[in-house]
């Protein structure tokens, strides 16, 4: 990642401990961003966080803040490292753009002529498109998962493939929160000379050539001393502190039976999403939701593909199709998990009328439980990750990010 000259940025306010400094770099102009950055982590709103944006190749945004563990003892440093939840998605789709670039399989094409088990129950013409883009009714699944089981690929594939959709696949969308990961290894293992599984590829075709901080899979021999501790929210949470969570989606998510209680609860997160911060979790690389990354890493990543992707041999169509999106379901935009309207595309989601997160649509990335938000806007020539250990409880637009991201596009206004 290219570091140019930068001003350095050190809240100068009065602090009870240094910690609550906003620590890191931003190019003159985007002064702005580190006062909006800092905003959260001195209101106490935010443990921890950490944002890295590149524009046209240049980082003009380099911050981190507050604290990385949960005792308040360790400040959060610039290559510290966090559990990324559904930002792993965008990793998964980059990986999936690069698969499709190297010819191992097409959006178009159907998974059963990959994965001929994957035909159950009428799902024999789904596309690898369609699929990655969320519409293949598989966010559910008839499989108990658990933090013992969750490394058995084979078993939970064969169950995605005998699993009889939950809609009939590209009517709607729906959050394939878990699936969606265990979907893309196997559609690459099945391909791939190599017979790599999804996080040996991603080490091996994106993170190693850009020396990103990214990992599907944390290795036994990484400084776990570097990893900022979530501190996550209990169901509870959701009704006492209830923000942007859409209210069906809150009660649903309490309710056995529901699609929303299967998809998310099953029955890994009873305990809430911060019971995933463990090394048990962190060692599977979980294909959807167990990404550990740095802000610098995603947007590392993320710029790759800003700038063209060349840099990781994803041809030009492919950028094409990610920068236009997949066909939107034929019922609309409703996602039958979450409740409200969501736009996924190839592994990512889309801007769209109620989602406006870049300023062209030809962004994607994805966003997270929480509040954390990474994408790549190719038209703009931006690359933007703002990840926090501290999840907080709305859908989108997180007030500790979207402040950041304003306060970005407002400086780039400006500068213009």
């Amino acid at each position: 990642m290219q570091q140019p000259s930068r001003t350095s940025v050190q809240n100068q306010q009065q602090q009870t401990s240094p910690a609550d400094w906003t620590r890191g770099y931003v190019a003159p102009g985007f002064e702005p961003v580190a006062h909006a950055f800092a905003a959260a982590i001195q209101a106490r709103t935010a443990l921890g966080a950490a944002c890295t944006i590149i524009h046209h190749g240049e980082t003009v945004v380099d911050l981190q803040g507050g604290w990385q563990d949960k005792a308040r003892t360790q400040e959060w440093q610039g290559d510290d490292v966090a559990l990324i939840y559904s930002l792993t998605k965008g990793i998964t789709g980059m990986a999936g753009a690069v698969a499709v670039s190297r010819g191992l399989f097409a959006y178009d094409e159907p998974v059963a002529d990959i994965w001929p088990e994957f035909a159950a129950h009428g799902k024999g013409a789904v596309t690898v498109g369609e699929t990655l883009s969320e519409q293949a009714g598989l966010s559910a699944i008839d499989f108990s998962l658990r933090l013992d089981n969750l490394g058995d690929e084979d078993a939970i594939c064969a169950a995605i493939a005998r699993q009889k959709p939950h809609w009939t696949p590209g009517d709607y969308a729906g959050n394939h929160a878990y699936t969606l990961g265990w979907i893309a290894s196997e559609l690459i293992r099945r391909r791939d000379p190599q017979q790599r599984n999804l996080g040996r590829f991603v080490a091996d075709e994106l993170v190693a050539p850009l020396n990103a901080d990214v990992f599907l899979g944390l290795p036994e021999n990484f400084d776990r001393s570097r990893i900022a501790r979530i501190e996550g929210f209990g169901m509870q949470d959701l009704f006492i502190h209830h923000s942007t969570m859409p209210w069906p989606l809150t009660f649903k998510m309490c309710l056995p039976g529901t699609l929303a209680f299967r998809t998310l609860n099953n029955p890994l997160l009873l305990a809430g999403p911060g019971a995933l911060d463990c090394e048990d979790f962190w060692r599977v690389g979980q294909g959807a939701a167990g990404g550990i990354a740095s802000a610098r890493g995603l947007a590392t990543l993320y710029q790759a593909f800003a700038e063209g992707g060349a840099k990781l041999g994803v041809t030009p169509a492919v950028m094409q199709q990610l920068c236009d999106g997949h066909a939107r379901p034929r019922k609309g935009l409703k996602d039958q998990v979450l409740t409200a309207d969501m736009y996924y595309s190839h592994g990512f989601e889309k801007p769209f009328d109620e989602w406006e997160y870049a300023r062209t649509r030809s962004a994607f990335g994805s966003f997270a439980v929480g509040g954390s938000l990474a994408y790549a806007d190719p038209e703009d020539g931006v690359a933007y990750a703002w990840i926090t250990n501290q999840l907080g409880t709305g859908k989108w637009d997180d007030p500790r990010e979207k402040i950041v991201r304003d306060a970005f596009y407002t400086c780039l206004e400006t500068i213009a």
